[in-house]
């Protein structure tokens, strides 16, 4: 009797731990969300890098064009990684919205430093020691941005410049700190690449 009452006690234990775990799986975030999260985070630092390198185009506003098609690219990209439509047109207004929304932010001033670009001499050097730090940050701070739209289940039809504007000035002073470490990782290869010719 006591071991019918012992066998028939034994499936409660494993019911539990069954039920506790679904709690848990419900709170803790998915394997393919976390992965995506960090394919999406990877995927902006990658972008980062490619405006850092445009932004040293040495002709004044080219250098500008240069980013915003990377940043546009970037958009693309990571509406397709969580699936989301894309439209080109939307993109432009909201880096537009974005970046020329927030006074010393981005679209003004990258365009006021990449015009120091006609300064002869000093003009140029200007150009190239600030616009790629702004240009990097911009971009970082818009791909961070979509990301944080898109995990809220937002699509590009629906964002609001003007919501996201705060957290865009957040990440922006964020996305300065790695666009300096790019740039001066660019400028170490760049002097090794010239130390190696000699």
């Amino acid at each position: 009797m006591a071991a019918q009452t012992a066998a028939s006690e034994t499936p409660a234990p494993t019911a539990a731990p069954a039920d506790s775990s679904t709690a848990a799986a419900a709170v803790v975030p998915t394997p393919d969300s976390v992965g995506r999260d960090l394919v999406a985070e990877n995927m902006i630092k990658d972008y980062v890098l490619a405006a850092v390198a445009a932004s040293i185009v040495p002709v004044p506003l080219f250098d500008i064009a240069a980013v915003v098609a990377i940043e546009l690219r970037m958009i693309q990209k990571l509406s397709e990684l969580y699936g989301k439509p894309f439209s080109e047109s939307l993109g432009r207004s909201v880096i537009a919205s974005l970046a020329g929304g927030v006074v010393g932010y981005g679209a003004g001033m990258a365009v006021a430093v990449s015009l120091t670009k006609l300064i002869p001499g000093v003009g140029w050097m200007l150009g190239m020691v600030s616009l790629p730090v702004i240009a990097g940050a911009a971009t970082y701070a818009i791909g961070r941005v979509f990301v944080k739209h898109y995990e809220n289940g937002g699509d590009i039809f629906n964002l609001s410049a003007d919501a996201m504007r705060a957290y865009y000035k957040q990440q922006f002073e964020k996305g300065k700190a790695l666009a300096a470490k790019v740039k001066a990782r660019k400028e170490a290869a760049a002097t090794d690449d010239v130390a190696a010719a000699h």
